[in-house]
């Protein structure tokens, strides 16, 4: 499981919450973060009277990548010796966010491998964050599709309703609404095998074929969560708005 983020609460509401209900439920739970982060979330679960706990290990996520063997030893090993008290161990890690906000995405998607091929030996569940703005066009590409193969779920928003709504309004409003429904339709069909809004689904696939059109459909989306005017209100007469075409 992973998640976008470029607003630090929505971070910290989503890890507090992770980690929080898994002691709740007697799991234990290792939190590897900056330095900065550790303590956000410590403020958050001190809130819900769940921290500090002898069930939840705070870890540095360091920039240096190890290799497997080092990895396994100090991952697995906390792991194991967690699952010998603990029924379940959930973990939350971010060391792959270093990697990628200093443009290193192969050590990043390395790190995300480790964790897999981690996840084959031993049992536990994972959440990760990227600091990654999935309204911006620039954030997409293929270093983007391969975070997303790697995990099973991808969350870029709080609220799934309204980010899938914004995603179809911007697309009617850019483009015709017949050939925008037929647009996420087709988009739909063709959703990646990891979970997600279909709003951004329907992102991903616009940016890998009609990519100008995702383009100022991305800019119409933020609009539209920031509150921002919609193109349809901005001096129509002045400007008027010629639907979008096929790409070629």
């Amino acid at each position: 499981m992973v998640q976008l983020y470029s607003d630090p609460e929505f971070l910290v509401e989503t890890v507090a919450q992770y980690v929080g209900s898994g002691l709740k439920l007697g799991e234990a739970a290792i939190v590897i973060a900056r330095p900065e982060h550790r303590a956000r979330f410590a403020r958050a679960l001190e809130r819900e009277q769940l921290y500090p706990s002898p069930a939840l290990r705070m870890l540095d996520a360091t920039g240096e990548l190890p290799g497997w063997t080092a990895f396994h030893q100090a991952v697995g090993g906390t792991i194991a010796e967690l699952r010998l008290q603990y029924p379940a161990v959930r973990i939350y890690a971010e060391m792959v966010d270093i990697f990628w906000q200093r443009g290193e995405q192969k050590a990043a998607i390395r790190l995300e491998e480790f964790w897999n091929e981690l996840g084959k030996l031993q049992t536990f569940s994972l959440l990760c964050a990227y600091g990654i703005d999935p309204l911006e066009a620039s954030s997409y590409g293929a270093a983007f599709d391969a975070v997303c193969r790697c995990h099973t779920h991808l969350i870029p928003t709080r609220d799934y309703a309204r980010f899938n709504e914004a995603v179809n309004d911007a697309s009617e409003e850019v483009l015709d609404p017949p050939l925008a429904q037929m647009l996420l339709k087709l988009a739909a069909s063709h959703r990646p095998h990891t979970e997600m809004p279909r709003g951004q689904a329907a992102l991903i696939w616009l940016k890998q074929n009609m990519p100008r059109t995702a383009d100022r459909v991305l800019e119409e989306v933020r609009n539209r969560l920031l509150g921002k005017p919609a193109l349809a209100a901005v001096s129509p007469a002045a400007n008027p708005i010629v639907p979008a075409r096929l790409e070629p």
